[in-house]
Protein backbone atom coordinates (compact mmCIF):
# COMPACT_ATOMS: atom_id res chain seq x y z
CA UNK A 1 0.00 0.00 0.00
CA UNK A 2 1.32 3.44 -0.88
CA UNK A 3 2.35 5.59 2.07
CA UNK A 4 0.96 8.75 0.49
CA UNK A 5 -1.43 9.60 -2.30
CA UNK A 6 -2.49 12.86 -3.96
CA UNK A 7 -6.24 13.35 -3.74
CA UNK A 8 -8.54 16.33 -3.90
CA UNK A 9 -9.37 18.04 -0.57
CA UNK A 10 -12.17 16.28 1.24
CA UNK A 11 -13.35 19.17 3.38
CA UNK A 12 -12.45 22.82 3.74
CA UNK A 13 -10.96 24.32 6.87
CA UNK A 14 -12.77 27.48 7.97
CA UNK A 15 -11.62 28.51 11.43
CA UNK A 16 -13.69 30.25 14.06
CA UNK A 17 -17.47 30.65 13.88
CA UNK A 18 -17.47 29.86 10.15
CA UNK A 19 -16.47 26.24 10.80
CA UNK A 20 -19.06 23.60 9.95
CA UNK A 21 -21.11 22.61 13.03
CA UNK A 22 -20.65 18.91 12.32
CA UNK A 23 -17.83 16.83 10.85
CA UNK A 24 -18.30 15.62 7.26
CA UNK A 25 -19.73 12.11 6.94
CA UNK A 26 -16.58 11.01 5.14
CA UNK A 27 -14.48 11.92 8.16
CA UNK A 28 -16.59 9.65 10.36
CA UNK A 29 -16.21 6.88 7.80
CA UNK A 30 -12.43 7.10 7.50
CA UNK A 31 -12.04 7.25 11.27
CA UNK A 32 -14.21 4.16 11.67
CA UNK A 33 -11.95 2.48 9.13
CA UNK A 34 -8.85 3.54 11.10
CA UNK A 35 -10.27 2.30 14.40
CA UNK A 36 -11.37 -1.04 12.96
CA UNK A 37 -8.00 -1.59 11.29
CA UNK A 38 -6.21 -0.91 14.57
CA UNK A 39 -8.52 -3.34 16.36
CA UNK A 40 -7.84 -5.99 13.70
CA UNK A 41 -4.14 -5.64 14.43
CA UNK A 42 -4.71 -5.92 18.17
CA UNK A 43 -6.86 -9.03 17.68
CA UNK A 44 -4.04 -10.72 15.75
CA UNK A 45 -1.47 -10.05 18.47
CA UNK A 46 -0.21 -13.06 20.40
CA UNK A 47 3.07 -14.27 21.79
CA UNK A 48 5.55 -14.91 18.97
CA UNK A 49 4.02 -12.65 16.32
CA UNK A 50 6.25 -10.02 14.71
CA UNK A 51 5.61 -6.32 14.23
CA UNK A 52 5.73 -6.78 10.46
CA UNK A 53 3.12 -9.56 10.63
CA UNK A 54 0.82 -7.27 12.61
CA UNK A 55 1.37 -4.48 10.07
CA UNK A 56 0.35 -6.92 7.31
CA UNK A 57 -2.90 -7.70 9.13
CA UNK A 58 -3.66 -3.97 9.44
CA UNK A 59 -2.88 -3.26 5.77
CA UNK A 60 -4.90 -6.25 4.57
CA UNK A 61 -7.89 -4.97 6.52
CA UNK A 62 -7.53 -1.49 5.02
CA UNK A 63 -7.27 -2.82 1.47
CA UNK A 64 -10.20 -5.16 1.90
CA UNK A 65 -12.35 -2.33 3.26
CA UNK A 66 -11.75 0.30 0.63
CA UNK A 67 -8.77 2.37 1.75
CA UNK A 68 -7.01 4.19 -1.11
CA UNK A 69 -3.68 4.54 0.69
CA UNK A 70 -1.93 5.84 3.78
CA UNK A 71 -0.89 9.41 4.49
CA UNK A 72 2.00 8.21 6.63
CA UNK A 73 3.34 4.84 7.72
CA UNK A 74 1.54 2.43 10.01
CA UNK A 75 3.41 2.38 13.30
CA UNK A 76 3.59 -0.95 15.12
CA UNK A 77 5.60 -1.17 18.33
CA UNK A 78 6.40 -4.08 20.64
CA UNK A 79 8.78 -4.20 23.58
CA UNK A 80 11.25 -1.30 23.61
CA UNK A 81 10.02 -0.36 20.15
CA UNK A 82 6.73 0.65 21.76
CA UNK A 83 8.60 3.57 23.34
CA UNK A 84 9.04 5.25 19.93
CA UNK A 85 5.76 5.90 18.12
CA UNK A 86 6.76 8.33 15.36
CA UNK A 87 5.94 8.54 11.63
CA UNK A 88 9.56 7.91 10.62
CA UNK A 89 9.87 4.81 12.79
CA UNK A 90 8.19 1.85 11.14
CA UNK A 91 7.69 -1.75 12.23
CA UNK A 92 10.82 -3.85 12.72
CA UNK A 93 11.59 -7.42 13.64
CA UNK A 94 10.55 -7.30 17.28
CA UNK A 95 8.57 -10.36 18.37
CA UNK A 96 5.76 -10.26 20.94
CA UNK A 97 6.92 -11.59 24.29
CA UNK A 98 4.88 -13.36 26.97
CA UNK A 99 4.57 -10.04 28.81
CA UNK A 100 4.45 -7.15 26.37
CA UNK A 101 2.66 -4.02 25.23
CA UNK A 102 1.64 -3.46 21.60
CA UNK A 103 0.97 -0.01 20.11
CA UNK A 104 -0.61 0.40 16.64
CA UNK A 105 -1.03 3.80 14.93
CA UNK A 106 -3.03 3.77 11.66
CA UNK A 107 -3.44 6.53 9.02
CA UNK A 108 -5.80 5.58 6.16
CA UNK A 109 -7.02 7.67 3.23
CA UNK A 110 -10.37 6.99 1.55
CA UNK A 111 -10.97 7.31 -2.21
CA UNK A 112 -12.89 10.53 -1.45
CA UNK A 113 -9.77 12.04 0.11
CA UNK A 114 -10.57 11.85 3.82
CA UNK A 115 -7.74 11.16 6.27
CA UNK A 116 -8.03 9.13 9.47
CA UNK A 117 -5.74 8.71 12.47
CA UNK A 118 -6.15 6.22 15.32
CA UNK A 119 -3.89 4.60 17.90
CA UNK A 120 -4.72 1.66 20.12
CA UNK A 121 -2.66 -0.30 22.66
CA UNK A 122 -2.95 -3.83 23.99
CA UNK A 123 -1.33 -5.65 26.90
CA UNK A 124 -0.19 -9.19 26.11
CA UNK A 125 -0.04 -11.89 28.74
CA UNK A 126 -0.32 -11.55 32.52
CA UNK A 127 1.13 -8.09 33.07
CA UNK A 128 -0.83 -6.28 35.83
CA UNK A 129 1.41 -3.19 35.87
CA UNK A 130 0.85 -2.65 32.17
CA UNK A 131 -2.89 -3.30 32.50
CA UNK A 132 -3.07 -0.56 35.13
CA UNK A 133 -0.91 1.85 33.14
CA UNK A 134 -3.12 1.44 30.07
CA UNK A 135 -6.32 1.79 32.09
CA UNK A 136 -5.04 4.96 33.74
CA UNK A 137 -3.91 6.48 30.43
CA UNK A 138 -7.26 5.66 28.84
CA UNK A 139 -9.01 7.44 31.70
CA UNK A 140 -6.79 10.50 31.23
CA UNK A 141 -7.55 10.38 27.52
CA UNK A 142 -11.29 10.32 28.18
CA UNK A 143 -11.00 13.24 30.60
CA UNK A 144 -9.06 15.18 27.97
CA UNK A 145 -11.68 14.46 25.31
CA UNK A 146 -14.39 15.61 27.70
CA UNK A 147 -12.46 18.85 28.38
CA UNK A 148 -12.48 19.82 24.68
CA UNK A 149 -14.59 22.80 23.67
CA UNK A 150 -14.83 24.87 20.49
CA UNK A 151 -11.98 27.33 20.13
CA UNK A 152 -9.95 26.14 23.12
CA UNK A 153 -6.28 26.80 22.49
CA UNK A 154 -3.98 23.88 21.85
CA UNK A 155 -1.76 24.99 24.74
CA UNK A 156 -4.65 24.98 27.21
CA UNK A 157 -5.71 21.47 26.22
CA UNK A 158 -2.09 20.33 26.47
CA UNK A 159 -1.76 21.82 29.96
CA UNK A 160 -4.91 20.05 31.13
CA UNK A 161 -3.81 16.65 29.82
CA UNK A 162 -0.18 17.01 30.87
CA UNK A 163 -1.17 17.89 34.43
CA UNK A 164 -3.23 14.70 34.60
CA UNK A 165 -0.32 12.66 33.27
CA UNK A 166 2.06 14.07 35.86
CA UNK A 167 -0.44 13.50 38.68
CA UNK A 168 -0.67 9.84 37.68
CA UNK A 169 3.12 9.42 37.52
CA UNK A 170 3.46 9.38 33.72
CA UNK A 171 6.24 10.88 31.64
CA UNK A 172 5.37 12.17 28.17
CA UNK A 173 7.14 10.15 25.46
CA UNK A 174 6.26 12.06 22.30
CA UNK A 175 9.51 13.06 20.56
CA UNK A 176 8.15 16.56 19.89
CA UNK A 177 6.61 17.00 23.33
CA UNK A 178 2.94 17.13 22.32
CA UNK A 179 -0.31 15.21 22.80
CA UNK A 180 -1.64 15.59 19.26
CA UNK A 181 -1.92 17.67 16.10
CA UNK A 182 -4.25 19.29 13.61
CA UNK A 183 -5.63 17.34 10.66
CA UNK A 184 -6.99 19.24 7.67
CA UNK A 185 -7.91 18.41 4.09
CA UNK A 186 -5.02 16.45 2.65
CA UNK A 187 -2.59 17.68 5.30
CA UNK A 188 -1.58 17.01 8.88
CA UNK A 189 0.13 19.44 11.28
CA UNK A 190 -0.88 22.56 9.28
CA UNK A 191 -2.15 24.29 12.41
CA UNK A 192 0.53 22.83 14.63
CA UNK A 193 0.70 20.49 17.56
CA UNK A 194 -1.13 20.31 20.86
CA UNK A 195 1.78 21.45 22.98
CA UNK A 196 2.70 24.10 25.55
CA UNK A 197 3.67 26.72 22.98
CA UNK A 198 0.85 26.51 20.41
CA UNK A 199 -1.81 29.07 21.30
CA UNK A 200 -3.85 28.41 18.15
CA UNK A 201 -7.62 28.08 18.73
CA UNK A 202 -8.77 24.58 17.87
CA UNK A 203 -11.38 24.31 15.12
CA UNK A 204 -12.07 21.45 12.73
CA UNK A 205 -10.38 18.07 13.13
CA UNK A 206 -7.58 17.45 15.63
CA UNK A 207 -5.96 14.17 16.67
CA UNK A 208 -5.58 13.80 20.43
CA UNK A 209 -3.00 11.15 21.30
CA UNK A 210 -1.35 11.08 24.74
CA UNK A 211 1.74 8.84 24.58
CA UNK A 212 3.46 8.26 27.89
CA UNK A 213 5.33 5.83 30.09
CA UNK A 214 5.20 4.83 33.73
CA UNK A 215 7.51 2.37 35.39
CA UNK A 216 9.16 1.65 32.05
CA UNK A 217 5.82 0.77 30.41
CA UNK A 218 4.80 2.77 27.32
CA UNK A 219 1.14 3.18 26.36
CA UNK A 220 -0.73 5.34 23.86
CA UNK A 221 -4.28 5.96 22.68
CA UNK A 222 -5.60 8.32 19.98
CA UNK A 223 -8.90 9.60 18.64
CA UNK A 224 -10.03 12.39 16.32
CA UNK A 225 -12.15 15.23 17.64
CA UNK A 226 -14.18 17.64 15.52
CA UNK A 227 -14.15 21.12 17.06
CA UNK A 228 -17.39 22.45 15.60
CA UNK A 229 -19.15 25.77 15.84
CA UNK A 230 -20.97 24.98 19.06
CA UNK A 231 -19.70 21.61 20.28
CA UNK A 232 -16.91 19.06 20.05
CA UNK A 233 -17.52 15.55 18.78
CA UNK A 234 -15.29 12.50 19.16
CA UNK A 235 -15.29 10.76 15.78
Amino acid sequence: MSHSIALRPAWSYRPGPDIAPHAPAGLYQVQTLAKNAAEAGLAAAMTGISEIAIETVVHDYLLQNGAAGLWTITTVGLGKNAHTCFPTHGPGKFIAAAQDVLIIDVHPITPEGFWGDCTRSKVLGHYPEADQALADLQQIHQQTLAYCRPGITASELFKFCHNLLVQQGFTLLDLLGNIGHSLTAGEAYTHGFIDANNHTPMWGAWAIEPFAQRGGIAVKVEDLVWFGREQCTVL
